[in-house]
Formats: C-alpha cells, structure tokens, sequence
C-alpha cells in the first residue's frame, strides 16, 4: 500500500497515517496487532475513495459538544433568543441527550418529530427545535455528511 498511508508501531500499539485534502491524519488501532490497524487502514482510505470520510476528531463528536458550541455562537453574537434556544435543546437533550453527533440520523429525527407532536407540541415550536438541531449540525460538523431534517 506504497503511498496510501502506513502503519507504524508506538510502544506495544499500532498506530496508521494517512493523508487527505493535504493534512496529515494519525490515528491509533487500540490494538497490539497489526492486523486490526491494517483494516482500520483500508476502512479509512475506503471511506476517502467514496466521499465519505468523517475524520477521528467528528467521530468523537457528541450532542453536548454540539451545545456548547451553539450556545458559544449565540453569546458571541449576542443573541436576545438564548432563552429560547435553552428550552429547545432540553427537549432535544430528551431525546439525543446521550448520543454522538454521527449517530443522529434522519430516521431518529423523524420518530422525535412524531413524539413531540404527539405530546401535543405546536408544530412552530417543533419546527423551531429542528431549526436549532439543524443550526448545532452546520456549526459543528464540517465534513460529515448531515443528516436531513425536514420542517413541517
């Protein structure tokens, strides 16, 4: 796999590199064999040849990392509506509270649409919740492929 990254060995752990866009990329096996980095290797460069790649730092993105970073970018702008924001994300905080960013699909959107709704919630104030996870996905997640919400 000359030219298509590498493996290397750091201690007892394996480690591979590869390159995409122009950045260097290094990332661990968690293993001690160099079998499983290998594979970690080709799912990597898979993922680069199909449009597909993530990178390890959005992986490891979670909801609250997502939060945080909306709440940051409403404070920095000092938006009158942080108050509102707040209320939305308890009710989405319900719901994808525990969960990594990548793990929050189209299908998981729409059975929270259909809970909220039959909670009784007004379809403006559902619509402004998905607003607010839409707007958490854009400012977060640069690479990954977003998952599509669609607004009543």
């Amino acid at each position: 796999m000359r030219g298509m990254g590498r493996i290397y060995r750091r201690g007892t752990t394996f480690w591979i590199q590869y390159s995409h866009r122009g950045r260097i990329f290094r990332e661990s096996s968690h293993s001690e064999r160099e079998t499983v980095a290998s594979k970690l290797l080709k799912k990597r460069l898979g993922e680069i040849g199909l449009g597909r790649f993530v990178g390890p730092d959005e992986e490891k993105i979670t909801f609250d990392d997502m939060v945080s970073t909306i709440l940051t970018d409403y404070r920095m702008n000092n938006r009158r509506s942080i108050r509102g924001i707040k209320l939305s994300i308890q009710h989405l905080r319900s719901w994808f509270g525990t969960d990594r960013a990548l793990d929050i699909s189209s299908d998981r959107v729409k059975k929270y649409l259909v809970e909220r709704q039959e909670e009784g919630a007004a379809n403006s104030s559902i619509n402004y919740e998905l607003a607010v996870l839409k707007r958490m996905f854009r400012l977060t997640i640069k690479n990954a492929p977003q998952p599509e919400i669609k607004m009543l």
